[in-house]
């Protein structure tokens, strides 16, 4: 690397970095956001069982939670405990909402630089994007179903759809704030714009764009179960959902660790989106971009 290279990109830094924090650490945050998480959930759980107490719910309406926790070591119908079977079908969600995120991650960031980058493409672009996210997406999947099917492909495709919004704004915005001093440094060097968009736009944008992917990771959950929702499929949360919901009067606690299920599944996407992020930002000082 030349020294006209290293000049620029030490000069944008300058222009760039934000003010470093000097607060807790890393860990010593991700350990309070863990307890605070546990401590949230205990809330919940004492929520629960006091609205229970109080109300006087039926057990069919709204079973103790340590009922439905043991619900996970029972036997179906066809002899399988409860509890693998719904990691089985955990699995295969997973399996469409990672698909589904990734494509509507990747759509989402080369369609937030263009609107950035583009008045033009995003004034026609954004609107566009903002109309199709408030079409119903039970009101899409029946139709995707039919031209589609209802293997993998319909469940990434709805899974996509919910992702690619929140992406594609956070994207946008993120590279839209990216000071225009830094900008013009890079050309002033003639630095190509695939430089500008790798070593200052991106890498500047790029808490806004995990904000973005730890909403689409939980949307792309929901995406998935809801192409799973349609008869005809197989494996799944959606079918599981559909299934226990049938039987709700006779067992109504095989719904409710469905429910479960979904929430775990969600968590655990989002937290690795979280780490992911972690790790990109590699060593820097949070804030830092160069």
């Amino acid at each position: 690397m030349t020294a006209a290279t290293v000049a620029p990109l030490g000069a944008v830094g300058a222009f760039a970095d934000l003010p470093a924090t000097t607060g807790p650490s890393r860990a010593v945050r991700a350990g309070r956001q863990v307890v605070i998480a546990i401590g949230l959930l205990a809330l919940a759980v004492v929520v629960w069982e006091g609205i229970k107490a109080v109300t006087g719910t039926d057990d069919r309406t709204m079973p103790h939670l340590h009922d439905i926790v043991a619900y996970l070591g029972s036997k179906t119908s066809r002899g399988e405990t409860y509890g693998p079977l719904l990691l089985r079908n955990m699995a295969v969600t997973a399996r469409g909402a990672l698909l589904g995120l990734g494509c509507g991650a990747f759509l989402g960031i080369v369609s937030g630089v263009l609107i950035a980058r583009s008045r033009l493409i995003g004034n026609g672009l954004l609107p566009l994007i903002v109309a199709a996210q408030t079409v119903p997406i039970v009101a899409v999947s029946p139709a995707l179903v039919l031209w589609l099917g209802t293997g993998w492909t319909t469940k990434v495709a709805i899974a996509t759809y919910l992702t690619y919004f929140p992406v594609t704004v956070a994207t946008a915005r993120g590279v839209q704030a990216v000071p225009q001093d830094a900008i013009d440094l890079l050309h002033s060097y003639a630095a190509s714009r695939w430089t500008v968009l790798s070593q200052v736009e991106l890498p500047y944008a790029l808490p806004l764009i995990m904000v973005g992917l730890e909403t689409a990771a939980a949307f792309s959950v929901v995406g998935t179960i809801v192409g799973e929702l349609p008869f005809g499929s197989k494996d799944g949360l959606g079918v599981m959902i559909l299934t226990s919901w049938q039987f709700y009067t006779i067992q109504p606690r095989a719904l409710y660790c469905v429910a479960l299920g979904a929430c775990v599944l969600g968590g655990a996407l989002v937290l690795g989106i979280r780490l992911l992020g972690f790790v990109l930002s590699g060593s820097r000082p949070e804030g830092e971009m160069l």
